[in-house]
């Protein structure tokens, strides 16, 4: 689908009302949601994505695009393409980010809004989170992660294995029982750090962003869905909940930032139960 001058990737799966899933990393793609997702298919139309320049999009972008203005206008084209009045929307980890912002741009096009383990609406409590988060990563594997880095490995001719290995190690902490690490499925491309430099462009756009005061204008009905385990929980979650007018939120039990993984039943429950109401 060519959307906005780039060749972006997309899936669809199932019939229904449409749900459109927008991914995390950034540098991830969709694939992380699969067979996970494949639940919901049976009663949603799921539209999956991967943004621009990751997964298997296109990685020519116009360097002046390369903002969270171009991610959002992304879903609107694509929305205007799949001929949908409106979209449920479902955004998670910088997915949730995305997301918001669509809803604060196109609040009129969003029927329902998810955020999942959302990156926070704001630069200070994103940067308390990723602290709080890189106190929960095993010794063991701290270790691991700096033999990757400092030695060159990440630059090496084959570099793919290492860079999946440092973001299984890396989510792994944020999973709640450690062993459903094994459960995440990564597709890493060929040229991934390519990809990881244009994301870089970004920069300007997350270095002190604050969404919180324009969150009140997303009047769809919202969804805020967090593991148990993450930090956000205790830090920020609430606060995000108050500032959306028509929200509420819901902490998944044994659970972390996977929640479909670790604990599909509450987690499709809550994400069926809303979009049905």
């Amino acid at each position: 689908m060519i959307v906005n001058g780039s060749d972006i990737y997309y899936k669809t799966m199932g019939e229904g009302e449409p749900l459109l899933v927008t991914h995390g990393g950034p540098v991830l793609d969709h694939s992380y949601f699969l067979p996970h997702f494949e639940r919901l298919a049976k009663d949603y139309q799921l539209i999956f994505y991967d943004q621009r320049a990751c997964g298997k999009s296109s990685i020519e972008i116009d360097s002046a695009t390369m903002n969270l203005a171009g991610f959002v206008d992304d879903i609107e084209q694509i929305r205007q393409k799949f001929g949908h009045e409106k979209l449920n929307v479902y955004g998670h980890s910088w997915g949730g980010l995305i997301a918001m912002k669509y809803a604060i741009t196109h609040d009129d096009k969003v029927d329902r809004l998810i955020l999942s383990n959302s990156m926070a609406p704001s630069a200070v409590d994103w940067q308390k989170e990723n602290l709080e988060a890189a106190k929960s990563i095993d010794a063991a594997d701290q270790r691991r992660l700096d033999v990757i880095v400092s030695t060159g490995l990440l630059r090496s001719a084959n570099a793919v294995p290492y860079i999946k290995e440092m973001m299984l190690l890396s989510f792994k902490s944020q999973m709640f029982d450690a062993r459903n690490i094994n459960k995440l499925n990564l597709f890493i491309p060929e040229d991934f750090q390519q990809r990881s430099a244009v994301f870089g462009l970004l920069g300007p756009d997350l270095g002190a962003y604050d969404l919180y005061a324009d969150l009140s204008k997303i009047k769809s009905p919202t969804l805020v869905l967090f593991g148990q385990s993450e930090a956000a929980v205790n830090l920020h979650a609430q606060k995000m909940t108050n500032a959306l007018p028509n929200a509420r939120l819901e902490v998944i039990e044994n659970s972390g930032h996977f929640p479909f993984i670790e604990n599909p039943t509450e987690f499709d429950k809550s994400v069926r139960s809303f979009l049905n109401q």
